[in-house]
């Protein structure tokens, strides 16, 4: 639950062991190199392009038992990479799937041909012999029969002949026979009437003969494309093999990249880079196990920051993948991991919020996690917050929407109703409460969270004067409108006052100078003790607090004497700050004698110190802490934004609710009733399921972007990625 510590560390290998020692630095995995280019070898890239292309070619062919990883052990993925040779099988496949794809389009193009032909089948003569004729055919079809009938009464009297080959959907597939010397004309006539000509003498046999022989070649073809995709299926035997081959050159093209990458002198290769505290004695074993490789930690250059590792507990580990996507966290920071990852998967749940639903994307997110091995830290989320999808849909009564009340089994509601708490659909106003409590909490909880990481890093006054007059503002704020009625008038009183303290907290201390500190610090007690005596004159707590007000007397003429001490102190006299001061002391005294009202008596004090150098530099910060407190109106926008969790779960338990009201309305029919409602079941539910998992997911990943870590979390720390094999196609044995 924390960034691993790094160190950086320059390796120096000799150029006769470089290759060997990448390799083994690779496998180790632990090493993550400063990088400055990125130069690939164009040849090995060409053969992995081609492994690519020829994997996915039999895999193809081979069909599912193709699909995953290959298990191998180290010992045959050496031996494979070092001795197999994949081009003959490359060649060969290239030069099956060229021939294939000719033969596709071979056989699309007859197929087009014969959709051209068919309609002129019945048509015994080759079009090509007409053309010696002193007739003019023209061939073409009617796209609709009014333009043919339309045709042959205009044509009735003149030396023009129809004659109707076919007819099929598309048309009347005609041949007309003219004078040449009208051909134009009728031509002309003929193409305002629908008419769309086909052009056929380029046939030299009638068309019957050549839809035979395209026929018998489209036969041909078939069965070669069925010949090729044998000898490609007898090739898959490859598979295997052509994996590994993948992998491995795959590496052995990061190792060329990083070789390009790093400094090199005429015999040695100088590698830097960063590593975790907890890996250096692997690296230094390593090391040892090359005489001609040297190790030495080095000091980062100015400004440089180390990469960031992330450490967490198996737990929730997953989680890591919601910074991944947004930001990981400065070196300095510390990591929210483990705060993420209770209140991500409480939402996803609420948002979901069917305890059948859970159950269902469990063990899907389970099988995949089994099939594709690996760290899938997606589907790990998934399958955590599934998990907990089942007792908060419990709770509020979701198993596939309404299904335990519909099915009539007595045990079955009464179990539902038994770990039920509420029902959203009829009491909203518990999911309403929840809802925004949730967001309350994770806001305390964010705040919390950077209190303690700023005195983790030494920043007390960013923890102890930023962030902890908000803490106590929340808490105290809330305990007394929402649970004031259960305490007593004393913890109500000193609630209100915490809640004024921390008032009185933010507008002073928002922004802050070391210098202006003592300033600041006799500034927020007179504030402070002012508003509790305001308060206890406005019944808001007990009435015993108003002798606070001398505590705020004696704060305010201990002002007065700063304010002169200051004065003296750097010379900075002026007639007008000389007369105020003497104003502010006679005012006092009048105050003490009742002559002069404490709100004139404070006001010239006050002007007098804050044109004292004692509090000249105090004006801006009291605005700025003004504005932060008026801020403070924002969070109630943060915590209506939560209330999307009570939508979304609502949102599901509805639609849920419909589909199984929609199959009710079908079991009725007679035979095929109950058949279609198991369709309308479970096409509607897996649609429910796949849409709101979808929604669940982006929408507490917005809560923890947009909610969440803007009031806490800065980011923008460089991924720590060692180098490492990459395995796309193989899971290596031990």
């Amino acid at each position: 639950m924390a960034i691993a510590p790094v160190s950086k560390f320059l390796l120096a290998v000799h150029n006769s062991a470089k290759d060997e020692f990448l390799v083994q630095l690779q496998r180790l995995g632990i090493f993550h190199i400063v990088q400055t280019g990125f130069v690939e070898s164009e040849t090995k890239k060409e053969t992995f392009a081609k492994l690519l292309a020829t994997i996915e070619i039999l895999s193809t062919v081979a069909g599912k038992k193709s699909l995953g990883k290959v298990a191998v052990p180290r010992e045959e993925y050496d031996e494979i990479g070092r001795n197999y040779d994949p081009q003959e099988v490359l060649q060969r496949i290239e030069i099956l799937n060229s021939k294939r794809n000719e033969l596709e389009h071979r056989h699309q193009a007859i197929e087009d041909e014969l959709k051209r032909l068919n309609p002129w089948s019945k048509f015994s003569y080759a079009p090509a012999s007409l053309k010696q004729s002193d007739v003019e055919f023209i061939f073409g079809r009617f796209t609709e029969l009014s333009g043919y009938e339309d045709a042959r009464q205009m044509f009735g009297d003149k030396p023009v002949t129809f004659q109707v080959i076919s007819e099929d959907e598309e048309g009347i597939y005609t041949v007309v026979a003219v004078a040449k010397e009208t051909v134009d004309e009728v031509t002309s006539i003929l193409t305002k009437l629908n008419w769309q000509g086909v052009e056929l003498f380029g046939l030299t046999s009638p068309p019957n003969e050549v839809i035979e022989k395209l026929k018998l070649e489209q036969t041909h073809i078939a069965e070669e494309i069925e010949r090729i995709r044998e000898e490609s299926s007898s090739l898959s035997a490859e598979l295997a093999r052509l994996k590994i081959k993948a992998d491995v050159l795959l590496n052995e093209n990061r190792r060329l990249e990083v070789e390009q990458q790093i400094s090199k002198t005429e015999r040695v290769y100088l590698i830097s880079g960063w590593i975790r505290d907890r890996d250096i004695k692997k690296l230094e074993q390593l090391v040892r196990q090359f005489r001609i490789a040297t190790l030495a930690r080095v000091e980062p250059e100015e400004n440089e920051q180390p990469p960031v590792a992330l450490m967490n507990r198996p737990l929730w580990r997953p989680f890591e993948l919601v910074l991944e996507l947004y930001q990981l966290p400065l070196p300095d920071e510390m990591d929210p991991t483990w705060l993420i990852a209770p209140f991500f998967s409480i939402f996803f749940a609420l948002c979901l919020t069917d305890a059948g639903y859970g159950i269902v994307l469990a063990i899907l997110a389970y099988l995949l996690l089994r099939k594709m091995r690996g760290d899938n830290k997606l589907l790990k989320i998934i399958f955590i917050c599934a998990v907990l999808t089942v007792p908060i849909g419990a709770m509020v009564g979701g198993w596939f929407g309404d299904i335990p009340d519909r099915l009539g089994l007595g045990w079955l509601a009464a179990f539902k109703n038994r770990v039920m708490l509420f029902d959203p659909m009829k009491d909203p106003m518990k999911f309403f409460i929840l809802s925004i409590g949730l967001g309350y909490l994770q806001l305390v909880a964010g705040i919390a969270f950077e209190i303690a990481d700023a005195i983790r890093v030494k920043r007390y006054a960013e923890g102890l004067l930023g962030q902890l007059p908000w803490l106590v503002f929340l808490i105290a704020l809330v305990v007394r409108l929402g649970f004031g009625s259960s305490f007593s008038p004393e913890v109500n009183s000193w609630l209100v006052i915490l809640v004024l303290g921390a008032v009185a907290a933010i507008v002073v201390f928002t922004r802050r100078e070391r210098e202006t500190m003592l300033s600041q610090w006799l500034l927020f007690l007179l504030l402070s003790g002012l508003l509790v005596f305001f308060a206890s004159n406005l019944g808001w707590i007990k009435a015993e607090f108003a002798g606070v007000r001398w505590l705020v007397v004696a704060i305010f003429m201990g002002m007065l004497g700063y304010a002169w001490f200051t004065l003296y102190q750097r010379r900075m006299w002026s007639y007008l700050k000389i007369i105020l001061g003497l104003l502010s002391i006679g005012g006092l005294i009048l105050y003490f004698i009742r002559v002069l009202p404490a709100a004139i008596a404070g006001l010239i004090g006050m002007i007098f110190y804050f044109l004292a150098p004692s509090g000249s530099r105090l004006i801006k910060k009291l605005v700025w802490g003004g504005y932060a407190l008026y801020g403070a109106s924002s969070y109630v926008g943060v915590l209506l934004s939560y209330i999307r969790l009570m939508a979304l779960g609502m949102c599901t338990g509805g639609v849920a609710m419909a589909i199984n009201v929609i199959a009710w309305m079908l079991l009725p029919i007679p035979v095929i009733g109950v058949f279609l409602a198991l369709i309308v079941l479970l096409v509607g539910h897996s649609y429910n399921i796949a849409v709101n998992v979808l929604g669940a997911f982006v929408h507490s990943l917005r809560l923890q972007y947009v909610e969440f870590f803007p009031r806490f979390y800065a980011g923008g720390g460089e991924p720590f990625q060692p180098f490492k094999e990459v395995n796309q196609f193989v899971i290596l044995r031990t």
